[in-house]
């Protein structure tokens, strides 16, 4: 049976064997951090300050930058995209493992939805499908 995220007017199914990071009081209730149980997450936040997507993307991948050498950026292309969407993966190394983190950047209205997907690179393709099918969740709820 899936687990069900429901908050902020968004809700979507994912895999009940996913954990859910508790998160801090300092950062709201507008967003969750899942953590897949080969290693690796998903992350939704819902950015409240009106920054622009170039920002966010650069925040990210300065965050990335900080504690690993060489990072990868490449904008991709995913099925089904809201006009406004973007998408970038991120590719880099931890130890000898391959590191993907794909960053989607959505634009509703007034609202912009930050999802991170990140693992590492065959457990991200093993999981793939699952990213697809939450983001399509979420795209339908927006």
């Amino acid at each position: 049976m899936p687990a069900t995220f429901e908050s902020f007017g968004i809700k979507f199914l994912y895999p009940d064997n996913w954990k859910e990071i508790e998160r801090p009081e300092d950062e709201g209730s507008d967003g969750v951090t899942l953590e897949l149980p080969t290693g690796g997450f998903f992350s939704l936040e819902k950015e409240r300050e009106g920054q622009p997507i170039s920002e966010i993307i650069d925040e990210v991948a300065d965050s990335i930058a900080e504690d690993y050498d060489e990072i990868e950026r490449e904008e991709v292309s995913l099925p089904e995209a809201l006009p406004d969407e973007k998408s970038i993966d991120f590719r880099f190394y931890y130890l000898d493992l391959l590191i993907v983190s794909r960053l989607i950047i959505l634009l509703a209205g007034d609202t912009t939805l930050i999802l991170q997907l990140q693992a590492e690179s065959r457990n991200f393709d093993d999981n793939e499908l699952v990213f697809a099918a939450i983001l399509k969740q979420i795209r339908e709820s927006l």
